[in-house]
Order: structure tokens, then C-alpha cells, then sequence
């Protein structure tokens, strides 16, 4: 949840959409997020809200990611463009998002460590809203070539982010 737990699945969609425009794919406008690729066992919190189901057959990879309580861990960091499905398992206690910054590099905050969501919005960053302990949900967005950092900004209960307790990684697109 980019606020960047602001972002919400509205600028999911804007991003995606700008990531599709700038990378020359046409007819996505109509493309809204489906829960049809939710997958929920022994779940708790908040429900998965699945992004890009409707992109997910043209998928040419598929990446595991497990959200542990402050790591994320992707099954391979690397891939090619195009369309990339992003299976995320919530392992850990708390709920837990996958935000992608595209151009990589360190995640812009303001004084105090929260993310600086103008400086996000600019740069483009997309989400998987944050979802709870025990579910699996699957988002799927079309990459271009470039570094992007994978992160999650759900506030832990000392009150600092997760990604200020270190839960970030880098995905290369090639």
C-alpha cells in the first residue's frame, strides 16, 4: 500500500497503465483488476486484491515471492520483458504488500522515514495492496527493460514501515 499505502488499487491501475502506454501496448484500458485469481488458505487480515488477471495468459514468467515479516524473497531475480506474473505468499504474522519502484535504487521517503508518495507517483511505482498472513495473491504487469525495487511500506506495530526494517529486493529486467 503505497500512500504508498495510499496508492490503493486506482494508481495500481494508473501505473500499470502509464507502464503499458510507455512501453506501447495498446488496449488495456478497459483492463480493471479481477479477484479471479485470488488464492486464500488459512487466511487472516486483510483479503488479497488481485491486479492484472486479465494479463496473466500472456504471461511469459511467473515469480514466486515469499513476504516473510520484514523480507521479501523472489524464487529469481531476473527476467525479460513483457508480461511478468508476481505469485505472492504472505509467510510471515502481519500483512504484507508488494510495491515495485521502476529505475531502482533506494525508495524516496520524507523527514521522518515515510515514503514520499508524490516522489513515488512520479517515478511511476505500482502495487499489490497489502494483503494478509496466510494468503497466496497473484499480480501481473507488463515490465519494461530496467532495475526495480520490490518493497512494502505496511506499518509494523513499533510504527516504523517494513521497509524501514529492511524488507526490500531488486528485480532486473532484462
Amino acid at each position: 500500500m503505497i500512500e504508498l499505502r495510499k496508492v490503493g488499487i486506482g494508481r495500481v491501475l494508473v501505473g500499470v497503465v502509464a507502464v503499458a502506454i510507455a512501453w506501447g501496448t495498446t488496449g488495456c484500458g478497459d483492463d480493471a483488476p479481477t479477484e479471479s485469481s485470488a488464492t486464500t488458505t488459512g487466511a487472516s487480515g486483510r483479503p488479497c486484491e488481485p491486479v492484472g488477471a486479465e494479463l496473466a495468459a500472456g504471461a511469459t514468467d511467473r515469480i514466486d515471492v515469499e513476504l516473510a515479516d520484514y523480507v521479501i524473497n523472489l524464487d529469481h531475480a531476473a527476467t525479460r520483458a513483457g508480461a511478468v506474473t508476481f505469485v505472492a505468499h504472505n509467510i510471515g504474522t502481519e500483512d504484507h504488500e508488494v510495491a515495485f519502484l521502476p529505475g531502482g535504487g533506494p525508495v524516496p521517503t520524507v523527514p521522518g522515514g515515510e515514503p514520499d508518495e508524490a516522489a513515488l507517483e512520479a517515478a511511476g511505482a505500482f502495487e499489490l495492496e497489502a494483503f494478509g498472513p496466510g494468503r497466496t495473491c497473484d499480480a501481473t504487469f507488463v515490465l519494461e527493460p530496467g532495475t526495480y525495487t520490490l518493497f512494502c511500506v505496511v506499518h509494523a506495530p513499533d510504527g516504523r514501515t517494513h521497509l524501514a526494517h529492511g524488507m526490500h529486493a531488486t528485480l532486473t529486467v532484462t
